[in-house]
């Protein structure tokens, strides 16, 4: 199945980049922006690294643990980065967060009041004891934070940038995104490496202008070109903002950091798949596969993009393992096209239209299988009847069917009343197709090919097949329009319609003859057949 394209090649060269990461700065970035999965992941992979500062990175584990609701895994982390390092104030920051946590508001005090007198001079810690306040109830605790922000202003002289990333979160819970944007570009307007205030102001800003969201994490990226976060939300934003050339480019460099996740290289070969390097997506899913084998989007662009390549035999042997592997609920219909349509193409006719009766059994009203399933039965006489029912299902599942596609579908009702024996049949399948035709009158231009197919459809569902009154009429309704340009009927235009006038006369002919005996119009449509013989040299 053929997919349009939606993004431009990639090229490799736009792939080679650092492979340096932050250790676990990265974790603590992504903590800051509020991505606690994400922190904990990166935190716990970097904790035993030569460089990862005990204390802070188990700071840093806790808060994400107390966010998860992992009180336990909290408590242990504050107390592992005590003993890491005793006079770190931001431990005593953690342990004061669980006292609050568990009601013990007496403990809390004391921790926090240790910790600003280990850090006199750190607002942050202030800000951060703040903070712990506001995760436990803002409204019970709204005189701690206001005091506790109010000292942070005044010792900062308001230079402390942890005050306005609270205050935009603050404002950013109430639904108040301009004030909350507002403090965070101040945030960075005092440090502008500061990972959180880019992240939480491009969040804020991008429903309402994408591109000048973008252009803060790309100046973010310029400053921290290492950080993981920078990386990876600019390549979202790219991928939400519908661009895709730079999504892809830029997850091409994000996943080159040792701190990336396994489903950003996942989703980096989907991206590669639309920009039609089918190539690069099915490198990339096989090496996600590779490591983790039920990975379901993987394996799905694994066989979309041996599709692209035209390598059927491997389509129709990891489609079967895919779909043996998950619940039906799992797939989307494209999912059944795209592996019927691969056994199809090997000749394994009789298997893809199991797949596709199965696709319909999932997806009812799913138009494109509907579409795909009547072409597919349109082609075998035994099933012209399914074909046609199936076609009009399509045509009531669609939101917006074409006039092309009601002629498509007087079509296969022609076919049903043209080939059945079934004389009931005949004559309903021909009202049926007529229907469809009335209905295509009612919204399009006169033409000869419309009143053809109408004539054909009354012959067609005759009890006899011979030209009933009706089909002559219209057949002379086709004749009507024809004559209004000389054109139709000269032989010198290579454009002429000289076979549909051959047609309504021999029909005239067999009616006039057969069904409605008249020697006088007789003789005239058979003058009439013989000139249009002589110009077709026939």
């Amino acid at each position: 199945m053929k997919f349009k394209a939606l993004l431009a090649m990639l090229v490799a060269g736009t792939m080679l980049v650092s492979a340096q990461s932050q250790g676990y700065q990265d974790g603590v970035e992504y903590y800051k922006a509020g991505q606690y999965e994400n922190a904990k992941t990166i935190l716990l992979n970097t904790m035993n690294s030569a460089s990862t500062n005990q204390a802070l990175a188990n700071y840093y584990l806790g808060q994400t643990y107390l966010a998860l609701g992992d009180k336990t895994a909290a408590l242990a982390s504050f107390q592992t980065g005590q003993q890491a390092d005793p006079t770190c104030a931001y431990n005593y920051v953690g342990l004061g967060a669980v006292a609050l946590v568990n009601g013990d508001v007496k403990a809390a005090r004391d921790y926090f009041k240790e910790a600003q007198r280990l850090a006199k001079k750190d607002y942050e810690v202030l800000v951060a004891i703040a903070r712990a306040y506001y995760n436990v109830d803002p409204v019970a605790y709204a005189q701690d934070i206001d005091k506790l922000l109010a000292k942070a202003h005044k010792d900062s002289k308001h230079q402390e940038p942890a005050i306005y990333i609270l205050e935009g979160d603050m404002a950013a819970a109430t639904g108040d995104f301009g004030t909350a944007a507002g403090k965070y570009e101040m945030a960075i307007s005092y440090d502008n490496t500061n990972p959180e205030g880019y992240v939480k102001y491009a969040n804020c800003y991008f429903h309402i202008n994408p591109q000048f969201a973008i252009a803060k994490l790309e100046e973010f990226l310029q400053i921290a070109p290492n950080s993981a976060l920078a990386q990876r939300e600019l390549a979202e934003k790219y991928f939400m903002a519908n661009y895709w050339k730079k999504a892809a480019e830029q997850y091409g460099r994000y996943i080159q950091n040792p701190n990336h996740f396994p489903e950003d290289k996942a989703r980096y070969s989907v991206l590669l798949f639309y920009g039609e390097d089918y190539e690069g997506a099915l490198r990339v899913a096989n090496e996600v596969i590779a490591i983790q084998p039920d990975n379901f989007q993987c394996l799905r662009v694994r066989i979309l993009s041996e599709a692209q390549l035209e390598r059927f035999d491997q389509v129709a042997e990891h489609g079967a393992q895919f779909f043996a592997a998950f619940p039906a609920d799992k797939f989307n219909a494209n999912d059944y096209v795209v592996y019927a349509d691969a056994l199809n193409k090997l000749g394994r006719d009789d298997e893809s239209l199991q797949v596709l009766e199965s696709a319909i059994n999932n997806f009812p009203e799913d138009a494109g299988l509907l579409y795909t399933l009547s072409a597919v039965y349109s082609k075998n006489e035994e099933t012209y009847l399914q074909a046609a029912e199936l076609f009009d299902r399509y045509l009531a599942a669609k939101e917006s069917a074409s006039l092309s596609d009601y002629m498509t579908a007087t079509g296969r009702w022609l076919m049903v009343a043209a080939k059945t024996e079934d004389l009931e049949l005949r004559a309903s399948a021909a009202q049926k197709g007529i229907a469809h035709i009335d209905y295509i009158m009612t919204k399009a231009q006169p033409s000869a090919f419309i009143f053809q197919r109408k004539a054909r459809l009354y012959v067609a569902g005759d009890p006899n097949r011979q030209p009933n009154a009706e089909a002559i009429a219209t057949y002379m309704d086709m004749i009507q329009l024809l004559d209004q340009d000389p054109a139709n009927a000269d032989v010198n235009n290579p454009n002429n319609y000289l076979s549909l006038y051959k047609e309504a006369y021999m029909f005239a002919v067999v009616y006039y003859s057969k069904v409605e005996p008249n020697e006088e119009l007789l003789a005239q449509y058979s003058e009439k057949l013989e000139a249009v013989k002589t110009l077709l040299g026939e």
